[in-house]
Parts: structure tokens; sequence; C-alpha cells
């Protein structure tokens, strides 16, 4: 099989000098390309005004990419959260929610350690973590102080406090309050990282599942 002729630039030249009209409507190809002018030292007024113009292209390019790549982390997310909604909305009992949560919260979200706390009197079948002690529920509220949702680093005995254990290798959490009708409690997560979670981060999910499991638990018995 024969080689195709290499294209020169004599070839090139020869073309746009027969096709004067060539760059007509090709506005994205003039934007692209570099003509020097002949300016001595100086840069012509021209030469500027395509360097600036390919620089804003290159800056909206990387918008619209950033756009697209957080339409795909929420598209992502929203996945995330429904087939959690639909899983605690399905659980007939508290232990069904807490395996719903594990399943979503380890798999899904990747979280190192979570727990949710229930503020009761009632004695609660494992892994269901009960916190009946009064002061014990009053100097877990006070870590919130005052707001509906934490998040941040806190110390070891705080977050072990928050995830109902003894101690804890976490040393940073995120935290929201659910607050339902005879049902109050804590759905924390936290990592290992001390900088995973920051005071800085919005606990929007956090918030809304907790609202949902302030709707449902009430609803549900007691394993």
């Amino acid at each position: 099989m024969s080689q195709q002729p290499r294209l020169t630039d004599a070839d090139v030249v020869q073309y746009l000098q027969d096709h004067p009209d060539f760059f007509i409507g090709k506005d994205d190809l003039l934007a692209d390309l570099r003509v020097p002018h002949n300016a001595g030292a100086a840069t012509s007024l021209v030469e500027r005004q395509l360097s600036v113009h390919r620089q804003r292209n290159v800056e909206l390019r990387q918008r619209l990419s950033d756009l697209l790549e957080n339409a795909r982390r929420n598209d992502q997310l929203f996945e995330k959260s429904r087939r959690l909604v639909l899983a605690l909305v399905e659980a007939e009992n508290w232990l069904a929610v807490q395996a719903a949560l594990d399943d979503s919260l380890r798999k899904d979200f990747g979280v190192d350690a979570w727990a949710l706390l229930h503020f009761t009197e009632r004695n609660l079948d494992a892994p269901l973590v009960a916190i009946r002690n009064a002061d014990t529920q009053r100097n877990i509220h006070r870590l919130f102080k005052g707001h509906r949702a934490l998040c941040g680093q806190l110390g070891a005995e705080d977050i072990a406090r928050l995830l109902g254990l003894d101690t804890t290798d976490s040393r940073s959490v995120a935290a929201a309050q659910i607050r339902g009708q005879g049902n109050n409690g804590v759905l924390t997560i936290a990592s290992a990282d001390p900088g995973y979670y920051r005071s800085s981060m919005d606990t929007l999910f956090l918030d809304y599942i907790a609202d949902i499991l302030a709707l449902r638990l009430p609803q549900i018995p007691v394993a």
C-alpha cells in the first residue's frame, strides 16, 4: 500500500491562497491559532487581545468541567441517599434500621465509624445503643452548643461518647441530633483522619437522614 504524500507548509500556504474564505465561520479555529505580529519589542494590541481571549476560553472550559463534575457527584449522592431512605422506609424494626444504616454508611459512603444513639430508658438489644442516663444525655447535648449538628475535631473522649464507646481511634466527627416525637438521639459518623470532617463542611446530608429517622423510628416497634 502506497503511503499518503506528506503535507508540507507550502501545501498549506497554497491551499489558503486558493481558498481565501476558508476561515469564515470557523471562529473556534481562529481562537486557537497563534498569529504573531511584528511589533518589535512591544506586544501588539491584537496579539494581546487574542491571548486574553484564549485564556478566557480555557477558564470557561474549566468552569464547565467543574460544573459537570459537581453534577455527577450530586447525582451519585442523590442515588445513594435514595437507596438509604428506601431501606429505612422498608425497615420493620429498629434492628432493620440499624442494618440499613450500616450497609449504606460503610459501603456507599465509606464511613470509618458510625453510631445511632437512642435516648431512652428502655433496654435495647445489641447492636442498638441506648443512652438511659440523663447526665450522659445532657453531656452529649452540650457538645452541640445549641446547634442541630456539629462537624470537626473533638477530643477522643467526646467522640467516644458520641459513638457510644469507652474509647475510640476516631479524631474527627460529624453528628446530627434526632428530634422525633417520643424518640430522641444522635446520628454520628467519624473518621480516624483529624482533618476529614471540618467545621466548614456542610451537614445537610446528615441532617436529612436524621430527619428521616425522627419520622420513621416512632412508627416501628423495638425488636
